[in-house]
């Protein structure tokens, strides 16, 4: 029965594609450049296909994300846009970033390990799974694009793209300050200033501040999942000539702290003496646990980037590139059992990448039956790596941030890589041409060329259970490894498009995904390469108030990277990174936005997600076994979200009330989908209320966000023989404060 309602969903939702872009008879046809009527929805322009349109308009299923909509729930990083884009998911792998999208992603956190989703900032690529959870402020917008974006977006997009925009400096002077308390002793800053020098100059300059305590009790250590941040840019703009204009950035940020913790629960074992796989209590409800004190996390990034358009008549040429330098310290505590002698088991690691992004791409004029851009892409990243697995014997004798003035704990294993590079090639182009001026067909291809390489790596280790069973250490010393990899694929894009009227779009399209290869300590790693199909319909009703898109999708997985543990040449178990054989996924979405009046809107979003491995064979409890039929990790199958908003005029001012909730069905973080690691459907809510003063001159909001104090899991890692202990990390609880921003 439970199959018979999914595909009855599938299909239903297949209809109202179809039907969607059936026009209703009232439908207001003007053009939807043209200004809402009042009280209607209004036009967002979007840049998801590199160029200019409505997002409406754009034959892609995406989310977009307004900077009002970003301000009002207090967005701070991409971990914060997750509760805004529905069918976008977050956790993390200690301090690293994973991201994912209709249940694609890319748990290999390694320095040479790629992102399945691309987060890029103004178009400029980030790589490192580091540095992906950045600081976010003075955003103009975020487009989360929702599958392949092989062709365009290219680099590693298998499973889809978040875009985000900063506000770029405009014709008028203005500027802003908001400050923001909440619990755990928050204390937030942001701020902007915009000053047109004159008609060929014009300067933005933002910052932003945030201060959190930890939200875990960990006694004797610091609080962890703290947040110390600090951020700041700079935009120049230059517009020489009516034809030419230079955009010029420079961002810094910086953030300290405890870091993320993980929370240990002891293994427990059944009869036989294998693994307890059930559920776990989590003791304290994941809000106190103990930790070792002196973990540590220190992160410097510096960004410079520039983008330079010169209109040549025929097509518009652009060039945009940059190049970002990352220093990043930290020291954790790996969540072994707190009652055993595993507990000061910590991985120190430092890390230095450096990498440059280039684009070249010409685009033609918009306004012709053929609409085309093409263009070169480049990108390198160089990094340098140490990384120490040790064992402190005295509790509290951690080293801090900047010094080390105590027991320099016991060396279990070194790992240095000194030359690590990671270098991208492609080439690309993308057309549409419109058979009559409603019906428009498009494709494209892209090249990738990929290389990595490891160079004089060091692994200095000892026997770990030797050590911690008699103390004795037996340094075993490999000579100095060079590991090199090449891999390359075209990707492809084909789509037909039929703007059935002004406001009824439908479309049908084809997209070939791929994420290059890499390898790890233990072993290498072929590419991942996905085929999916969609069509989908944008639409406006009733004079331009309701708006309904779906989207309905088939996505061919096949060699997908996946963490797992591996029977190493010894005969021993090591965790690795392998290759899947395939997985099948299908569903679709229904994204409703309604403005029944000018005072009330109404937002709602519906998916389903049937993400299964068809042949995976790995290493479970030792032996190998065909997990044909399992879920994708973090691949729910229902997701909901529904939002109420209502303005109440109060003189000249209003005040807005806005509700909002998210639901998520049970989802699993590792693919044994072991009830250890399963994260059972859960419901977050959140409520905003704003004022706004006449001519918005300031504004006053309260808000309480995960009203339900919901603990949710960022991540769940089950069988571990080192550590004898599930290991969780968990989203933010209920959090709770009030914002104030004056206008200038």
């Amino acid at each position: 029965m439970r199959e018979i309602s999914r595909a009855r969903f599938v299909g239903m939702l297949l209809a109202g594609v179809v039907l969607s872009a059936v026009p209703a008879y009232a439908q207001d046809t003007t053009s939807p450049a043209a200004e809402a009527p009042e009280g209607g929805l209004a036009d967002i322009v979007v840049t998801a296909e590199k160029r200019p349109s409505i997002a409406q308009r754009a034959p892609i299923a995406l989310s977009v994300i307004t900077s009002e909509a970003i301000k009002r729930q207090g967005v701070g990083n991409v971990a914060d846009l997750t509760t805004l884009t529905p069918s976008v998911g977050f956790s993390q792998n200690g301090p690293s970033t994973v991201i994912t999208v209709r249940g694609v992603s890319s748990r290999d956190t390694n320095q040479l390990g790629d992102p399945a989703v691309s987060i890029s900032l103004d178009g400029f690529y980030f790589q490192r799974s580091l540095g992906l959870n950045i600081a976010l402020f003075d955003l103009e917008r975020v487009e989360a694009l929702r599958g392949p974006q092989g062709t365009l977006l290219g680099r590693n997009a298998t499973g889809g793209a978040l875009n985000i925009i900063t506000a770029k400096p405009t014709d008028d002077f203005s500027a802003a300050l908001t400050g923001e308390v909440g619990n755990y002793d928050l204390i937030a800053t942001q701020g902007y200033v915009n000053i047109p020098v004159n008609d060929k100059v014009k300067l933005r300059a933002s910052f932003m501040t945030r201060d959190r305590d930890g939200y875990r009790h960990n006694a004797p250590a610091r609080d962890g999942d703290d947040d110390h941040s600090r951020a700041a840019r700079l935009h120049l703009l230059f517009q020489p000539t009516d034809r030419w204009d230079v955009l010029l950035t420079g961002e810094y940020s910086h953030q300290d702290g405890v870091g993320q913790v993980i929370q240990p629960v002891a293994h427990r074992f059944l009869p036989n003496g294998q693994l307890d796989t059930s559920r776990v209590d989590i003791p304290g409800d994941g809000k106190r646990f103990s930790v070792s004190p002196g973990s540590f996390i220190r992160l410097n990034s510096y960004n410079v980037r520039w983008n330079t358009n010169y209109d040549l008549d025929f097509a518009t040429l652009t060039y945009l590139g940059g190049y970002r330098s990352l220093k990043f310290a930290n020291v954790r505590p790996l969540g072994a059992d707190y009652n055993t002698n595993r507990r000061n088991l910590t991985f120190d690691q430092h890390e230095r990448p450096r990498s440059w992004n280039h684009e070249l791409r010409l685009s033609s004029k918009s306004d012709t039956p053929l609409i085309w851009q093409a263009g070169l892409y480049y990108f390198r990243e160089k990094n340098s790596t140490v990384s120490l697995f040790r064992d402190f014997r005295v509790p509290g004798q951690f080293p801090t941030p900047t010094a080390c003035l105590c027991e320099p704990g016991v060396e279990l294993q070194i790992f240095r890589k000194p030359d690590l590079l990671l270098q991208s090639k492609a080439v690309f182009g993308q057309a549409s041409y419109a058979i009559t001026e409603r019906f428009r067909i498009e494709g494209g291809a892209r090249y990738s060329s990929d290389k990595k390489h490891n160079l004089n790596a060091v692994n200095l280790a000892t026997n770990v259970n030797t050590y911690l069973n008699t103390g004795a250490i037996n340094y075993v010393s490999n000579p100095p490894t060079a590991t090199r990899l090449s891999s390359h694929r075209t990707t492809f894009h084909a789509a037909a498009n039929y703007q059935w009227t002004p406001r009824n779009l439908l479309y049908a399209k084809y997209d070939t995904g791929y994420k290059s290869g890499g390898f790890t300590d233990l072993q290498v790693y072929g590419p991942e390469n996905i085929t999916a199909w969609e069509v989908g319909s944008k639409n406006r009703f009733f004079n331009n108030t309701l708006q309904l898109n779906l989207s309905a999708f088939l996505y061919r997985y096949k060699d997908q990277q996946v963490q797992q543990q591996i029977t190493l040449p010894s005969g021993g178990i090591g965790t690795g990174t392998v290759n899947a054989g395939a997985s099948k996924l299908y569903g679709g979405d229904i994204d409703i936005v309604y403005q029944v009046t000018p005072n009330d809107r109404i937002e709602l979003f519906g998916a389903y997600l049937h993400a299964r491995f068809t042949d995976f064979v790995a290493v479970v409890n030792g032996r190998n076994q065909q997990l044909a039929g399992n879920r994708l990790q973090q691949a729910p199958d229902w997701v909901f979200n529904a939002g109420y908003e209502h303005v109440f005029p109060v003189g000249d001012g209003s005040i807005t009330t806005r509700l909002q909730t998210h639901y998520e069905s049970k989802s699993y973080f590792t693919f044994t989908n072991y009830e250890a690691d399963k994260q059972p459907g859960y419901m977050r809510s959140d409520i905003i209320v704003t004022y706004t003063a006449p001519d918005d001159r300031w504004r006053l909001e309260g808000y309480v966000r995960n009203l339900e104090d919901k603990l949710i899991f960022s991540n769940a890692d089950v069988v571990s023989t080192t550590y004898v202990s599930y290991r969780y990390q968990y989203q933010a609880p209920r959090t709770y404060g009030a914002r104030l921003t004056v206008n200038f």
